[in-house]
């Protein structure tokens, strides 16, 4: 009898030991396994074959061994195809970060055959994201599996389950399905936020918008979008890219996380806070240039990033105490990114059973995080949006109120000006008209003296001196029957002191011809009428011997000033080495008075030409660089 109960409950246990393969269902490994925890990875296929004492029975659904130093699990178990025909399973893992996964098939303890897999031994994509190995099993047959799984810096956990293919299919389709969803969402916001950046030129857009990629960077999907454009069989590029993930991109969600809690919350408001995070912020940028050198290890990098969510978490609390607006935003929504990190922190280290968690508790989290702080960033502009609504109508109503203020103001004095204004006008005219007298009492007494000397040079001298006072007249003449006191038309003032010029000498001989088409201040219209006059009266005089001639007289407009041209067809002016009073008199004009360039021709006769900036022209242009 006894013998007999022990071959019962040793067929009991060959039974729970073996895993039957004709069943549909997904099936666990672990729970019909053997398992071997290997620290140090000392082990290999030919030791474990000789130690099978070594294995013990598991309850286990899922390993989670975290001691963050090169380990390894070694699992034993058995398939059974009690059925006529050929089955095909797949053997799955749940992390896609374990670094090594071989399956060894064994006949008689010896290894027919050995299928590997992992992070580090990835082969072409081909449409799967799941690290999967393909078993198949001849009909009506047992056979024996050592499976091999190898994790030297993370922690190491995972779920063997055996699907049936098309399951299998279906599940890694729908798995990067969900991926695509929560890449799309999160996406959509890192668009949405960096439009509102260029828009608005907030930078609270812009580190909301870093941190978005800094979480896309660090999560899983990551990995999931490399299989897709990057060489993932390439095992050097997978080693660096897991590298950069650990040791760049989690500090660099802390690093965009501190820059965006500074502008969110407004910590100016609180120095030392501040301070604090402005000195994080050197120190993480410190840590980048430190860690080329390979400084920091993994735990230090997990340390850190357990640590700096409470900190910012006790940030909001207090600046929930000082009542700040937007600390119960960030409250809510940064509960759930810790929450997020923490469930990933234990997910990885090994400290939170796997058949406890959500397999997307990390991205649901996430998901409800960044989706809270969008909808608080919305909240934001609708508060300054408002702010200015408000600040709108308040300046409204003041401009409204100041308008008519002014309005009283602007009447009472617009009229006193207009008084002002027509009393100065008839003040202005009236002195031009008693400058004009003046000039013209003064010319009368210049013709009185002129009677009286009979001496030729003193004659001309006087003449001379009488058409400069003349010219001078009419410009205050022009003045005085013109609406406009402070321009005058030059062709009318040429044409008058022309006209006063030819008076004064008897000629038949010469010609004028005037191009004249410009508008002079006051004082410039003065200045080239005794220019002209003194230059006219000399040609006159001294350029045709009693010949016939033309003087040719222009005024116009050229390269931003005006150009004032006098030529004659004449012998050409004497140079003398001593100037003559009224040469000094026309450089001192040109020169001194117009600050223009003048310029002296003698080639068939005398060509004079004066370039000067008029003032309307340099009132113009000190407004636009005003």
């Amino acid at each position: 009898m006894p013998y007999f109960l022990i071959l019962l409950i040793s067929i009991y246990v060959n039974l729970q030991a073996t895993i039957f393969v004709n069943i549909q269902d997904t099936i666990e490994i672990l729970p019909h396994s053997k398992i071997h925890h290997d620290i140090g990875n000392k082990e290999t296929i030919n030791s474990i074959l000789k130690n099978n004492d070594k294995f013990i029975s598991t309850n286990k659904k899922v390993i989670d061994y975290c001691i963050l130093a090169p380990e390894s699990v070694w699992i034993k178990f058995q398939l059974k195809n009690p059925t006529s025909n050929t089955i095909k399973k797949i053997l799955s893992f749940e992390n896609i970060f374990l670094e090594k996964i071989e399956l060894y098939k064994i006949e008689n303890q010896k290894v027919v055959s050995t299928k590997t897999t992992g992070f580090y031994h990835l082969e072409s994509f081909d449409g799967t994201v799941k690290l999967n190995l393909p078993i198949t099993l001849t009909p009506n047959s047992t056979q024996e599996y050592y499976l091999y799984v190898k994790s030297e810096k993370l922690s190491l956990w995972f779920k063997p389950l055996l699907h049936e293919p098309k399951e299998f299919k279906k599940e890694d389709t729908a798995k990067q399905v969900i991926w695509a969803l929560f890449f799309g969402g999160i996406l959509s916001l890192v668009f949405y936020n960096i439009f509102l950046f260029i828009f608005t030129r907030d930078k609270i857009y812009l580190y909301y918008f870093l941190y978005l990629i800094a979480t896309l960077m660090q999560s899983e999907l990551s990995i999931y979008i490399r299989f897709y454009f990057f060489p993932m069989d390439d095992l050097e590029f997978v080693k660096k890219s897991l590298y950069f993930n650990l040791f760049y991109i989690n500090i660099f969600v802390s690093f965009t996380m501190t820059l965006f809690i500074r502008h969110f919350l407004n910590t100016k408001l609180y120095p030392k806070i501040d301070l604090s995070l402005k000195i994080l912020i050197f120190i993480i940028l410190f840590y980048y240039i430190l860690q080329i050198f390979d400084i920091f290890t993994i735990p230090q990098v997990i340390l850190f990033q357990f640590v700096m969510p409470y900190y910012f978490l006790w940030i909001g609390f207090y600046a929930l105490y000082k009542k700040n607006p937007q600390a119960k935003f960030f409250l809510l929504g940064w509960s759930f990114a810790l929450l997020a990190w923490l469930s990933l922190f234990f997910k990885f280290l090994g400290l939170l059973p796997e058949q406890y968690v959500f397999e997307y508790t990390f991205e649901t989290l996430i998901m409800a995080e960044v989706i809270l702080f969008a909808i608080s960033l919305a909240y934001r502009i609708k508060i300054l949006e408002k702010k200015k609504n408000d600040l709108t109508k308040s300046l409204l109503i003041q401009q409204q109120n100041e308008s008519s203020r002014l309005e009283k103001i602007v009447k009472t004095r617009t009229k006193e000006l207009n008084n002002e204004l027509k009393q100065n006008e008839l003040l202005l005219k009236e002195l031009h008209h008693r400058v004009k007298n003046n000039m013209q009492f003064i010319t009368s007494l210049y013709t009185l003296k002129l009677n009286e000397h009979k001496d030729k040079d003193m004659e001309e001298k006087l003449q001379d001196v009488e058409r400069k006072i003349h010219s001078m007249s009419i410009v205050h003449q022009m003045l005085f029957t013109q609406k406009n006191i402070e321009t005058i038309d030059a062709k009318e003032y040429f044409e008058q002191v022309v006209e006063n010029i030819t008076q004064s000498f008897e000629m038949e001989n010469i010609d004028f011809k005037l191009d004249i088409c410009a508008i002079l201040d006051i004082e410039e219209a003065i200045y080239c009428g005794l220019i002209v006059n003194e230059l006219v009266t000399n040609a006159i005089k001294y350029a045709f011997d009693g010949k016939d001639g033309i003087i040719t007289i222009s005024l116009n407009n050229h390269k931003d000033g005006i150009l004032l041209e006098i030529s004659d067809n004449g012998k050409g002016i004497q140079t003398n080495d001593t100037p003559s009073f009224g040469q000094m008199m026309v450089e001192s004009l040109a020169e001194g008075q117009l600050e223009g360039k003048l310029n002296i021709k003698t080639d068939h006769g005398t060509h004079i030409s004066l370039w000067f900036k008029n003032k309307i022209q340099k009132s113009n242009d000190e407004s636009n660089d005003n």
